[in-house]
């Protein structure tokens, strides 16, 4: 599936400019929005790999609008940009979780670098969730006080009974019988 950045700024020259650019560059979809509004609006119909913010911006403000994003998807990666590139602003904004502050007027090589960047994170973040989802069964393996089961009530309790794609790697003390695991455990 393209990856997908949602642009939000006031200023439509801005707006094509970053479709046009960023697009084919990063091979990915860009989407306009035209204020922190209209940001919210896309925001509660789809999900975005990255958030591209102004931060001076008529009505909702971007360090409003990031505000908002991260207390409804503290996970969302969002880079925010300005032309009014001040230091109080730049810390506010990573205060408030930006992953990153670029400043206007960016070079374009500099811009796709920090996006790729802010899109890796945006991959492994989604990465890292399906593996702790595709682990959770797993958990199976200790008991509430911390103390360990015996790996055949781990595995008969496994919701596939111990079928898994994932890679398993089974510990202990000497002699406790790690090497009488079942084969859907063993390579």
């Amino acid at each position: 599936m393209k990856r997908s950045i949602l642009i939000v700024d006031d200023e439509q020259d801005m707006l094509d400019l970053l479709k046009r650019s960023l697009e084919p560059d990063l091979n990915c979809r860009v989407e306009p929005a035209s204020s922190g509004e209209a940001a919210l609006k896309r925001l509660a119909g789809e999900s975005f790999d990255l958030v591209l913010a102004d931060i001076k911006m008529p009505g909702m403000d971007g360090l409003e609008l990031l505000e908002i994003i991260k207390r409804k998807n503290p996970e969302q990666t969002v880079v925010m940009m300005t032309a009014f590139g001040q230091v109080e602003t730049a810390v506010a904004a990573m205060k408030s979780g930006a992953y990153d502050f670029i400043t206007k007027p960016f070079e374009h090589d500099a811009l796709l670098l920090r996006l790729e960047k802010a899109l890796e994170r945006s991959t492994l973040l989604k990465e890292n969730q399906r593996l702790q989802q595709a682990c959770a069964p797993l958990a199976v393996f200790r008991e509430p006080g911390g103390q360990e089961r015996g790996h055949a009530a781990a595995v008969r309790n496994h919701p596939d009974g111990g079928q898994t794609e994932l890679t398993v790697l089974i510990t202990g003390e000497s002699g406790t019988g790690k090497d009488l695991t079942p084969a859907p455990f063993m390579p």
